[in-house]
C-alpha cells in the first residue's frame, strides 16, 4: 500500500500526488493541481477531498448536523403537506402559494437527506472528486438542491408580488393570477434547472452534498437566481416603504384634525383627506395583520437564498484567482509540504485563501433551517387540535349507536307536537285547513291544580279601553284631508260613512273644541 502511494506521488512531495499517474475519469475539473516550481514539467495535485486540508475535523460534524436538520425539516414539511390535504381548509388556512413553497422546500431538504442516507464516496480516486456522471447519489443530491433553490426563489417572488398587489394597490389576485403564476412559476424554475444540470453540472465540492460546478455557473444559475431574488427584494422593500408611508400619513392626519380654513371654519377638504388617510391605514393594517406570516417568510427565505448565492459566487471567484495566481497560494502550499502528516497549522492560511469555515457552516445551517422555518411560519395551532379531534373521533369507543328497530318504528316528526297536545288538557284543533268546532275555545284551560287568582284572571272577560289603539285604526288625517279628527270628540264615523250633521250638532262640537 505504501509503495502504491509512493508511486502515485511520483516526484511530488507529500501530501501531493503526481497528475501524470492518473487518468481522465471522474470530475477532472475539480482537481486542485498546480505546477511544481522546481521542476517545470511536474504538476502536483492536492489529495481528495480537499476540505480535509482546508478545514479541521469538526467540519464533518457540522455538515452532518446540517443533514440531520434537513431530515427534521423534511418530516415537518411532509406533516404540514399532509395536513393541508387531509384537514379542513378552515383549520389549516391552506393556499396554493403555501403548497408551492412547501414543495420547493421539500426539494431543498431532499438534497441533503439523500446523501445522509446513502453516505456516498466523495472521491473517484486520490485526486479526483465524483460528479453526477460517476456517482448516482451525487446526481440526485445536486438535482434536488438546484430544483429546491430555484423553486423557492421563484415562489418567494410570486408571493412578494401577490402581497404587493394586495397591500399597495388593493388588488386581490384571482383565477388569472393563479393560472399565470402556476404556469410561469414552474416553467421558469424548470428551464433554469434543465440548463444548469446539463451545461454546468454538479459535483462534490465540500461535504457529502453535491453543489453546482463553477464553470458557467454564473450565467446559468447564480445570475438568474440573484435576479429573481433581487426582484422579490425590490417588491418587498416597496411594500414596506408603502406601509411606512401610510403609517406616517395617518399620524400626520391625526395631528391635523383640528386644522381650520382661512375663514376660521373647519376645512372640508382637509377633513375628507384625513378620513381617506385613516381609511387607507385601516385597510393596510388589516391586510398586513392577515399577511404577516407571508411577509416574514419572504424576508427569511430571501436572506437565505441571497447569502447562499453570494457565498458560492465568491467561492468560484477565489478558486479561479488561486489557480491563476500561484504566488498567492505559495505560502499555503509550502505549509502543507512542511506539515504533510498533520496539516492543522495550515488551516488558517487555506481559509484565508478560499472561504473560511464560519462562512461555509453558516451557509449549510441556513439552508438546513429553511424547511423548519417554513413549517414554523405556515403551521397553525388549529392544525394540531384538528388532528387531535380527528384521532379522537376515529379511536373513541363511546360512539352513538342507533338500532335498526329505532329507525323502523320511529314516529313521524310532523305528528309529534299534536301528540303532545292530545295529552294536554287543551283540546287539539281538528285540522289546520278546516274551521274548529263550535265548542272550541283557544283561551279555555283546565283550572285543575291552578291557583285561585289565576282562575279568576282567566274567567274575567277582557274589556277594551276607550282609547285603545290595539284595534285597527282609521286612515290618517293627511289621507282624509280633514282638519280635525272626529274620534277625538267621540263623533260618529268618518266622512262619507254617515249622513251630514245638523247645525245644532255642529255647534255643540265646535263649542267642545
Amino acid at each position: 500500500m505504501a509503495n502504491t502511494t509512493q508511486a502515485l506521488r511520483g516526484n511530488c512531495p507529500p501530501p501531493f500526488y503526481d497528475i501524470s499517474q492518473f487518468g481522465f475519469d471522474g470530475y477532472t475539473a475539480g482537481r486542485f493541481c498546480a505546477p511544481f516550481p522546481l521542476q517545470p514539467n511536474l504538476v502536483c495535485c492536492l489529495p481528495c477531498p480537499a476540505t480535509d486540508f482546508l478545514y479541521p475535523p469538526e467540519f464533518r460534524s457540522w455538515y452532518r448536523a446540517s443533514e440531520v436538520l434537513n431530515l427534521v425539516g423534511l418530516v415537518l414539511l411532509a406533516f404540514l403537506l399532509l395536513s393541508f390535504v387531509v384537514l379542513p381548509a378552515e383549520k389549516t388556512r391552506r393556499h396554493y402559494l403555501s403548497y408551492c413553497l412547501i414543495i420547493a422546500a421539500l426539494f431543498l431538504a431532499l438534497g441533503f437527506v439523500v446523501p445522509f442516507a446513502a453516505k456516498p464516496n466523495q472521491c473517484y480516486d486520490e485526486i479526483t472528486p465524483n460528479d453526477m456522471f460517476s456517482n448516482l447519489t451525487c446526481a440526485f443530491s445536486g438535482a434536488f438542491l438546484i430544483a429546491g433553490g430555484l423553486s423557492m426563489a421563484v415562489w418567494i417572488f410570486i408571493r412578494a408580488l401577490s402581497m404587493h398587489l394586495q397591500i399597495c394597490w388593493d388588488v386581490m389576485p384571482g383565477k388569472k393570477f393563479f393560472y399565470w403564476s402556476q404556469g410561469l412559476g414552474w416553467a421558469v424554475a424548470a428551464t433554469f434547472f434543465a440548463v444548469t444540470i446539463t451545461v454546468t453540472g454538479v459535483s462534490f465540492r465540500f461535504g457529502d452534498v453535491c453543489h453546482v460546478n463553477s464553470a458557467d455557473s454564473m450565467k446559468n444559475l447564480w445570475g438568474p437566481l440573484l435576479t429573481i431574488s433581487g426582484g422579490a427584494m425590490v417588491l418587498q422593500l416597496a411594500t414596506f416603504a408603502y406601509c411606512i408611508k401610510i403609517y406616517i400619513k395617518n399620524m400626520w392626519s391625526d395631528d391635523k384634525t383640528e386644522t381650520q380654513s382661512s375663514a376660521g371654519l373647519p376645512s372640508y377638504t382637509i377633513s375628507v383627506r384625513n378620513r381617506s388617510a385613516r381609511a387607507v391605514y385601516r385597510r393596510v393594517r388589516k391586510v398586513v395583520w392577515l399577511q404577516w406570516r407571508g411577509l416574514t417568510i419572504v424576508v427569511v427565505i430571501l436572506v437565505d437564498v441571497v447569502f447562499f448565492s453570494v457565498v458560492f459566487v465568491y467561492l468560484n471567484s477565489v478558486e479561479t484567482d488561486a489557480a491563476g495566481n500561484l504566488n498567492k497560494a505559495m505560502p499555503y502550499l509550502i505549509c502543507l509540504v512542511s506539515n504533510s502528516i498533520d496539516p492543522e497549522p495550515c488551516f488558517e492560511l487555506g481559509q484565508n485563501l478560499f472561504v473560511n469555515q464560519s462562512t461555509v457552516v453558516a451557509v449549510l445551517i441556513m439552508l438546513s433551517l429553511a424547511g423548519i422555518q417554513c413549517f414554523m411560519l405556515l403551521a397553525r395551532w388549529s392544525i394540531f387540535t384538528a388532528w387531535w379531534d380527528l384521532f379522537r373521533a376515529k379511536t373513541s369507543s363511546k360512539r352513538e349507536f342507533v338500532s335498526l328497530d329505532a329507525k323502523q318504528n320511529h314516529t313521524d316528526d310532523k305528528q309529534y307536537e299534536l301528540n303532545q297536545y292530545a295529552q294536554s288538557p287543551l283540546k287539539v284543533p281538528e285540522s289546520a285547513f278546516t274551521s274548529p268546532s263550535e265548542d272550541y275555545d283557544p283561551y279555555r284551560r283546565s283550572l285543575t291544580g291552578t291557583p285561585e287568582h289565576f282562575g279568576r284572571e282567566l274567567q274575567r272577560q277582557y274589556q277594551s279601553p276607550t282609547l285603545s289603539f290595539s284595534t285597527p285604526r282609521a286612515p290618517s288625517q293627511q289621507t282624509m284631508h280633514v282638519e280635525w279628527d272626529p274620534r277625538s270628540t267621540h263623533a260618529r264615523g268618518g266622512l262619507g260613512l254617515h249622513p251630514p250633521l245638523s247645525e245644532d250638532e255642529d255647534d255643540d262640537i265646535k263649542n267642545k273644541i
